[in-house]
């Protein structure tokens, strides 16, 4: 059943058709001038996903999508991220992402993709610059350029929490900026600064450490909600810094 259904899938046209019928249902000749295919090539396309139990077909000769078909566009929104991505995920490493959150990938496509260690790490401060209620980081080491700017931050009364590996060695004379809102964890599965402005998150790689070479960065609600939710679900289970 699943190839079958990838099968019908498979054509863009098709997907078109099912997003363009979500809302309210169409006749034909309308679903023909919203996806600019013929009539002919449409009732083929309806057929199909009719076929599939992705669209339903009114008494009165109007289509629109069935609640399978609402159900696998739903589904399909994380999958179309990754597809999207396809090039980076295969030297990706996300094994370590609690389920739930991968599950909830597509909420990440209301992003940027951003390239390049230094001008993420560069970014990531002119985020710390711009916050203003919270400040939330989840990394495997301090961006110690950043620190005077949480200080800062934190002096003027923002919320701040920084989840961090067990792993780090901070430097002899580093002094940690409120130890008691740190808490590290065996592993992260990503890096994420998240903000009450913007969010940035980072994935691992194969060898399962953080590429800042690569990342995602977006204001989009969706997006910064991802971030601050995984945040908020490792805090839970982290250990508090001695």
């Amino acid at each position: 059943m699943t190839s079958k259904l990838l099968q019908v899938l498979s054509h863009p046209v098709k997907l078109e058709i099912l997003r363009a019928i979500t809302t309210q249902p169409e006749p034909v000749e309308t679903i023909s001038q919203k996806v600019d295919i013929s009539i002919e090539e449409t009732i083929v396309h309806l057929e199909s996903l009719h076929g599939a139990g992705l669209v339903d077909k009114e008494p009165e000769g109007t289509f629109r999508s069935s609640p399978f078909g609402q159900l696998t566009l739903s589904l399909l929104i994380d999958f179309d991220f990754v597809a999207t991505y396809s090039e980076d995920f295969r030297n990706l490493d996300l094994s370590l992402l609690p389920i739930s959150f991968v599950e909830r990938l597509g909420e990440l496509k209301a992003s940027k993709r951003i390239e390049g260690t230094v001008g993420n790490l560069q970014l990531a401060e002119r985020i710390f610059e711009q916050a203003g209620k919270s400040i939330f980081v989840m990394a495997n080491e301090v961006m110690l350029d950043a620190v005077p700017i949480v200080r800062e931050k934190i002096s003027q009364g923002a919320d701040f929490r920084f989840i961090i590996d067990q792993t780090y060695k901070p430097p002899s004379d580093f002094e940690s900026t409120v130890p008691q809102l740190w808490r590290q964890i065996w592993k992260i599965p990503a890096a994420t600064v998240v903000t009450d402005k913007k969010a940035m998150v980072f994935f691992l790689d194969r060898k399962l450490k953080v590429d800042y070479s690569l990342g995602f960065v977006s204001n989009e609600p969706v997006f910064m909600k991802w971030c601050e939710d995984l945040i908020d679900y490792l805090w839970n289970q982290g250990d508090q810094v001695e």
